[in-house]
């Protein structure tokens, strides 16, 4: 699944096996659920409707799934995806927070300062 920023742009995407890359290619973080986590296992989102959300709810990122956030942009035409790197073995996850009401607005941090 691809995702894109609140420019339109296309940054990140989650494999088949629920890893999450940067679409230069870097692994950066995993799904399990719904929470989405960082390579060492903190919950950094939640994955809902096709939207990557913040732990308070504010969209972040959306896929061509996306619904009930809001409006997204038009989408950039992407460059090629980078060869996926090897990813290190994840962090035990922490036990997912109880999720946040989901927003209808864009939250100020990306979804690069999700993993960060």
């Amino acid at each position: 699944m691809d995702f894109y920023d609140r420019n339109g742009r296309a940054t990140h995407y989650i494999n088949d096996a629920g890893k999450v890359y940067t679409w230069s290619g870097a692994p950066v973080g995993f799904v399990r659920g719904d929470s989405v986590y960082n390579n060492r296992g903190v919950q950094v989102g939640r994955l809902h409707q096709g939207w990557i959300r913040d732990l308070n709810g504010g969209a972040v990122a959306f896929s061509d799934r996306a619904a009930g956030g809001p409006i997204p942009p038009i989408k950039q035409i992407p460059a090629i995806k980078g060869i996926p790197g090897i990813p290190p073995i994840p962090g035990i996850p922490q036990i997912p927070r109880i999720p946040a009401i989901p927003s209808l607005s864009w939250c100020a941090r990306s979804v690069s300062d999700l993993f960060a």
